[in-house]
């Protein structure tokens, strides 16, 4: 007995042991610790779901694959229910008559939302099919209207998606397939809808049981219970008509219903709708399941398309939207899905609603009613989960079947999901069209491994980078412009290259904004990275050479011209000055801007920093001097061949690279024209003109020439 507890403490030792062992090694493995050199953050994550952009190629498909899906499993034929058999005369329909059975019902409400989806996905993708298959199956509902009711009325009891159609019990009978053909009807004026649209609208408007306070209800599951989702059975309908007709009554009675339910069921410190309200409850539980929130918000936008700039409710509405949109962003689970109920994060990830947000977020930013950079990660992370569920047969799966309302959250927990659940179809098919158009219209790049959206379209490869300050709308990211691995020439200096945005503002041009016209840019490109105001000091000091250093590959290019803002002060007002000469002396200034040190060089020095790091990135330097001012001594120019010219030449060739006396060249031209003929080239006394501009172009060129070993110019025209 003694021996038997020995082992067993022994045991037990060992398995603490093992499990420390084993913790420890799980431990390493999370944190990211590996037996390898390789950098912690370049470890790649092990994402459950597809991480990043996705393509707009592989969108279409996975929508291609949905819509040959449901044109097989959605046939628009009449048959006899005993025998099978196609009807094809109206004459021959009783009451046997159906619908031929598919995979789901041409008339239910999920099929008005896919209508309006395959809608959608036609103008995002241009491609027709979606389009047809739309009005395919409403010219055979319509043409069959007269004969449909025909039988409702001689039997009374039919085909229950013949009898929805023509005689609608509630709200989810009408309201989403008439707001679909009312959409299809404004599109294809060949579309003979009328009938049925006006059938419908009848119910919705005059027909549906509604509270005292007009809201509409239901008499179930308790007597005056208002579901969330007959937001969405009604309201859009109703938009849609007031979109077609002009009448502010639609408009007016969409925009209360609205503010009725939102005063009953949103909870604004959560930002989300409950799923139920009763009138009779002095409590109102809150269970805030998904689609229902889903049906909301696409009522919020299907109302926000369609209700007029001026509608005095238009504001209020846009505000719901965007409370909804930041209360259900913040729910996203790290999978990119919500969740059945959307606060439980114990209840499953759904299809459906994640659908439905996805559309609804990345139409808002489509739309400009919500930012980009803060919403279109959401929009991305939720159609990359969505598409996960798109089998390939094109089949949804995670969808949650039809749900009716509970006051427990054991109901919504266990709902079962099924690829026959119809609600996923058509949301799945608005999202990914609306990413489509996302993605044309947006500028989404990863940076840093992460999602972000820009304001404008970046042009670099780098896996990291910064942004342009807005200040800069013109700047170009060094070596973009660069083809098929060809050479860049890359320019820097100030505004007399490149003059505010580089497109003539106020009259005045650098002459970069020229210099490409004279090269065969099939073979080479011109990128101009001048800034105005910049010294040599400053546009080294403010980071700008260091964006252009980036972009230079071997082979390249690069020009230099300062001069004209190397004087002034060093440490008050714009501090842009360098110490004269080329020597290697400085001073350190404490400078009136920031109350720190900053170490001053000669003019020459910071020349000799551009052209070594550019040297060392395998580039041709040429070293220019500056422009000459529109002044004069008698009929002669003014140059600057005592100063910053003189610097430049020296330095340049102190560093082995070529030089273009730039001043002398335009000197020359403008006395051969004349001080008159010269004044119309200038702006002021330092700006040029287009043309001004352009003949310090041709002065270049005249110098690249006439240097014999100077390569560049086999690229010129």
């Amino acid at each position: 007995m003694i021996m038997h507890k020995q082992y067993l403490k022994i045991f037990i030792i060992f398995l603490f042991n093992f499990s420390f062992i084993l913790s420890g090694y799980s431990q390493k493995k999370q944190s990211g610790m590996t037996d390898t050199n390789a950098p912690l953050h370049l470890i790649q994550p092990d994402y459950n779901i597809p991480y990043g952009i996705p393509d707009k190629n592989t969108i279409k498909a996975n929508l291609d694959r949905i819509l040959n899906y449901l044109d097989a499993a959605t046939p628009a034929n009449v048959v006899d229910k005993n025998s099978g058999k196609t009807i094809n005369n109206p004459s021959d329909y009783d009451s046997n008559s159906q619908l031929e059975k598919g995979d789901f019902r041409l008339t239910s409400y999920e099929w008005g939302v896919t209508y309006a989806a395959m809608l959608a996905a036609a103008e995002a993708t241009g491609d027709k099919r979606y389009e047809r298959y739309v009005y395919d199956r409403f010219n055979f509902l319509s043409k069959n209207f007269d004969a449909f009711k025909k039988l409702y009325n001689d039997y009374g009891l039919i085909d229950p998606s013949i009898q929805k159609m023509v005689a609608p019990k509630a709200l989810d009978d009408a309201g989403a397939i008439c707001a679909a053909m009312i959409k299809a009807a404004r599109k294809n004026k060949q579309l003979e809808l009328q009938s049925v649209i006006d059938n419908y609208m009848n119910y919705i408007m005059y027909n549906e049981y509604r509270l005292f306070d007009r809201t509409f209800a239901r008499k179930r599951p308790q007597m005056n219970t208002v579901w969330l989702d007959d937001m969405f059975m009604s309201i859009p309908a109703i938009m849609q008509m007031g979109a077609t007709t002009g009448e502010n009554k639609y408009f007016d009675e969409a925009a209360g219903q609205i503010s009725s339910f939102e005063d009953k069921m949103f909870i604004a410190e959560k930002g989300l709708f409950r799923h139920g309200w009763v009138e009779s409850m002095e409590e109102h539980p809150s269970f805030f399941w998904a689609r229902a929130n889903g049906w909301a918000l696409l009522t919020l936008t299907e109302t926000l398309d369609e209700l007029p700039k001026n509608h005095p409710q238009r504001e209020p509405i846009l505000n719901l939207y965007k409370k909804h949109i930041k209360g259900l962003s913040a729910l996203q689970s790290g999978e990119g899905f919500w969740h059945q109920l959307l606060d439980r994060e114990d209840s499953y990830l759904e299809t459906s609603a994640t659908a439905i947000f996805t559309y609804c977020i990345a139409h808002g930013i489509n739309k400009g009613w919500i930012n980009a950079s803060t919403f279109g990660p959401v929009a991305v992370l939720g159609w990359n989960a969505v598409s996960t569920k798109i089998n390939p047969k094109g089949q949804i799966e995670g969808t949650c079947v039809g749900t009716g309302m509970a006051f427990d959250p054991a109901f919504y927990y266990y709902r079962p999901v099924s690829v026959y659940a119809a609600h996923g179809y058509g949301p799945v098919i608005w999202a990914g069209a609306e990413m489509i158009t996302l993605l044309n219209t947006q500028h989404p790049k990863m940076n840093d491994n992460a999602v972000q959206f820009y304001d404008k379209e970046i042009p670099t490869t780098a896996l990291i980078f910064s942004i342009n300050d807005n200040s800069r709308p013109d700047e170009i990211v060094a070596g973009s412009t660069r083809k098929n691995g060809n050479p860049v020439i890359f320019t820097i200096g100030d505004s007399t290259v490149k003059n505010g945005r580089g497109k003539g503002d106020g009259g005045q041009w650098g002459w970069g904004s020229f210099f490409e016209q004279f090269f065969d840019t099939t073979r080479i490109t011109v990128e101009n990275h001048a800034l105005g105001g910049r010294s040599s000091r400053t546009f080294y000091t403010e980071g700008l050479w260091d964006k252009v250093l980036h972009g230079i590959k071997k082979g390249d290019y690069l020009f230099i011209q300062f001069g004209h803002n190397d004087g002034g002060p060093f440490n008050t007002g714009r501090a842009r000055a360098s110490i004269k000469g080329t020597g290697e002396e400085s001073e350190t200034f404490i400078m009136e801007k920031t109350g720190g040190p900053e170490e001053v060089f000669t003019f020459g020095h910071y020349l000799r920093m551009y052209i070594r790091q550019a040297k060392a990135r395998g580039a041709t330097v040429i070293v220019l001097s500056h422009t000459p001012g529109n002044t004069w001594n008698g009929d002669n120019m003014e140059r600057n061949d005592k100063t910053y010219g003189l610097w430049s030449k020296e330095v340049a060739e102190q560093e082995g690279v070529y030089f273009i006396d730039h001043n002398d060249l335009i000197a020359k031209r403008c006395e051969a024209l004349g001080k008159e003929k010269t004044n119309e080239l200038y702006k002021d006394r330092v700006h040029t003109t287009r043309e001004g501009a352009i003949l310090n172009c041709e002065a270049l060129v005249e110098g690249i020439k006439s240097i014999p070993d100077l390569e560049l110019k086999k690229y010129l025209k």
